[in-house]
Parts: structure tokens; C-alpha cells; sequence
């Protein structure tokens, strides 16, 4: 598994220096690519011998049939567009903040943690009481709105981050979502998870969470390594020189494929409405056949 993520990084991260340098020569072009190449064959077979291995043993690291299963599935893929999406922006906030104008708001790092702080406080109210409202409306109803809260935070924050302000206000807002989303999600899985397996089912949720989450900056560095500009920089002695910065289209990309992710996490809420309202569905009819079963005895 850590060679199956680590090459996946890894080829991504050489894409975005392949695009980044299509200038240079076609000899260093074509290494690139051969490196991207190698290194997406060995994600492949390192995951398909990972699969294989655990479907021999007796003690899995993995239950592999809990992936597949119907409700299961789409909760973990929503977990998993959480750690991505969730990361793929915060740590692209930092370097929006800290970059000079035009290319970033000239900030430094005390202004890049203020325009962070609102996130931090709204996770810090809303993760605790997510619970509170977990227990009163269920599971999907608060993964439900979770979603389409992160959702309309990434397209505010897409169409709108002129400014430190606008950009901590957005961050808030997806902040409710993903808090809602981060306890419905993982009370789902659990509820619908058989017992023996229950410790198995929480590691995989959160090893999806890490993976989206290495996913998320390495995707936000593709973006930022492709589309750079150059700028002038003068130094406190008063030397000039030039540096190279992510220009404004990097952040609008990022911000973008955020959303555009997002977004599928609100059609796989309603894939997991179906699927449970059927299990439900399918429970209640063995409970009434159980019912006459015994009657009839």
C-alpha cells in the first residue's frame, strides 16, 4: 500500500514538472515521461499484488469485501473527496497569502494564519457539536447538508478570493460542511458495518482520509508548478532579482477542481439515500417473515 501511494504521488508529481518544463530540452522531456511512466506501472502492480496478497491471507489488513459493499462504498468516497478536497485548498491558502502582488495577497505569516484562523474556530465548534446533531437527525441528513455546504464554500471560494477577508469567509463556510460531513460519514460506515469487522472498517476510513489527503496538495502543487509567472523581488538591502510565483489562473484551477469534486459528493449522497432506504427496506421484510415464522410455530 505505501509503495501503491507513494509512486501515485510521485507520477503526479512529475507530470506537473514535465508541464512545467516543456521548454527545456526533448532529451529531459522524454526522461520525464518514461519516469511517469515507470512510476504509474509500479502504483499498478504494487496495488494489484497488494489485492492479491490480501485476498490469500486469514487475517487481512484490509476486508476487501467491505469495500465493494453498497453502502459502504459511497461513505468511503466521501470521506475520502473530504481529506482531498479539505487539504488540496487549506495549504494552498498559505502560499495565496505569503506570494507579493499581483500574484498573492503580500502578506506574511501571521496574516496567513488569521485568514485560516475562522476554519480552525467554526471545525472547533462545529466538530463536537456535529455529534449533538448527528444524534437528533441521523446520519444522512447532516452528511447530506454537510456536502452541499462544502460544496457552495468551493464555488464561493472560486468565484470569490480577492481578498483576505472573502477568502476566511469561504474557508468558514466549508468549514461547517466538512464537519458535518466528517461525523455523518463516519457514523455510517460504522452503522453499517458488521460488528467483527468494525475495527477494520474505521482504519479503512481513515486511511482514506490520508490518502486524500496526500492526493489534494499534490494536485494543488501540479497546478501551481504548471502555471507560474515570473516577478521581480527586492530584497531589505535593496538588491533586485526575479522569482517565480504561481500566477492567479493556478489558484482559480485549484479552486475549481475543489469544487468540481465536491460536487460529486452530493450526487453520491443520494446513491447512499438509495441504498439505505433499500437495506432498510430489505431488513423490515426478513423482520416481518421472521415475525410469521415464529407465529405460525
Amino acid at each position: 500500500m505505501a509503495i501503491t501511494i507513494a509512486s501515485f504521488l510521485l507520477a503526479l508529481t512529475y507530470v506537473g514538472n514535465s508541464s512545467s518544463s516543456s521548454g527545456s530540452s526533448n532529451v529531459s522531456a522524454f526522461t520525464t515521461q518514461i519516469t511517469v511512466v515507470l512510476l504509474a506501472l509500479l502504483s499498478i502492480g504494487s496495488l494489484a499484488l497488494f489485492i492479491l496478497i490480501e485476498r490469500r491471507t486469514s487475517s487481512p489488513l484490509i476486508e476487501l469485501s467491505l469495500i465493494g459493499d453498497k453502502i459502504l462504498l459511497p461513505a468511503n468516497v466521501i470521506i475520502l473527496i473530504f481529506g482531498m478536497t479539505m487539504f488540496m485548498v487549506y495549504q494552498t491558502i498559505p502560499i495565496l497569502v505569503r506570494s507579493p502582488h499581483p500574484f498573492g495577497f503580500g502578506g506574511d505569516a501571521v496574516a496567513s494564519a488569521m485568514v485560516q484562523l475562522p476554519f480552525m474556530i467554526v471545525f472547533l465548534i462545529f466538530a463536537p457539536s456535529s455529534g449533538f446533531i448527528v444524534s437528533k437527525m441521523g446520519n444522512l441528513k447532516p452528511t447530506a447538508i454537510g456536502t452541499v455546504i462544502m460544496t457552495i464554500g468551493f464555488f464561493s471560494l472560486f468565484m470569490f478570493h480577492s481578498t483576505e477577508s472573502i477568502v476566511a469567509i469561504n474557508l468558514a463556510i466549508v468549514a461547517v460542511g466538512i464537519s458535518l460531513i466528517q461525523v455523518g460519514a463516519f457514523n455510517i460506515t460504522m452503522e453499517y458495518t458488521p460488528r467483527q469487522f468494525s475495527g477494520v472498517s474505521l482504519g479503512m476510513s481513515v486511511v482514506l482520509v490520508l490518502i486524500g489527503s496526500s492526493i489534494g496538495p499534490a494536485i494543488a502543487g501540479i497546478y501551481m508548478q504548471t502555471h507560474q509567472e515570473l516577478a521581480k523581488e527586492i530584497s531589505n538591502s535593496g538588491n533586485s532579482g526575479v522569482g517565480s510565483f504561481p500566477s492567479p489562473i493556478s489558484y482559480n484551477l485549484i479552486f475549481l477542481t475543489a469544487a468540481l469534486i465536491s460536487a460529486t459528493s452530493i450526487a453520491l449522497v443520494i446513491i447512499l439515500k438509495r441504498k439505505m432506504t433499500q437495506s432498510q427496506s430489505t431488513l423490515k421484510k426478513l423482520e416481518i417473515e421472521s415475525a410469521h415464522e415464529k407465529h405460525d410455530l
